[in-house]
């Protein structure tokens, strides 16, 4: 059996039929869906519905983070990570595994800046994802956006 919820509509007939019993019209519809985490919420995502439809401020947020301590890091303008972990206020371990955000495809940014990226796409799936691939078509492949 297909995954989904099963809608019945029950509609009654106006005329009666010989022996004065009311008939019913019973229409029935299965809408496939399936529920998909996201971070500590659970979303109903219809079939045919591959992307959500709003912006995710945290995941945009960790993301633009992300990007600029890369950039300080390759400019040189911050030393290491424990410098900007000490910065943000931050333990060194979550800015490791949060600069790795700086290095997704624009592809993939775009998605997330327009509200369109996967329904399990979240910052708590991409900071304990470890085989994040560095190649941006292995990314967009890996999060279904090829």
């Amino acid at each position: 059996m297909r995954e989904g919820i099963r809608i019945l509509l029950k509609l009654p007939i106006v005329a009666e039929d010989r022996n004065g019993i009311t008939r019913d019209i019973a229409l029935v519809r299965l809408i496939p869906l399936k529920l998909k985490r996201r971070g500590v919420e659970t979303r109903i995502v219809l079939a045919g519905e591959a992307t959500s439809s709003r912006v995710e401020l945290p995941l945009l947020k960790a993301v633009a983070r992300a990007r600029r301590w890369s950039l300080e890091l390759i400019s040189e303008q911050v030393d290491s990570v424990d410098e900007i972990a000490r910065r943000e206020h931050l333990d060194k371990r979550s800015v490791r595994r949060l600069l790795r955000l700086g290095f997704l495809s624009p592809r993939i940014i775009e998605a997330i800046a327009e509200g369109h990226q996967p329904p399990d796409l979240t910052v708590f799936s991409l900071m304990r994802r470890v085989d994040l691939p560095l190649l941006w078509n292995a990314q967009e492949q890996a999060f279904g956006l090829r």
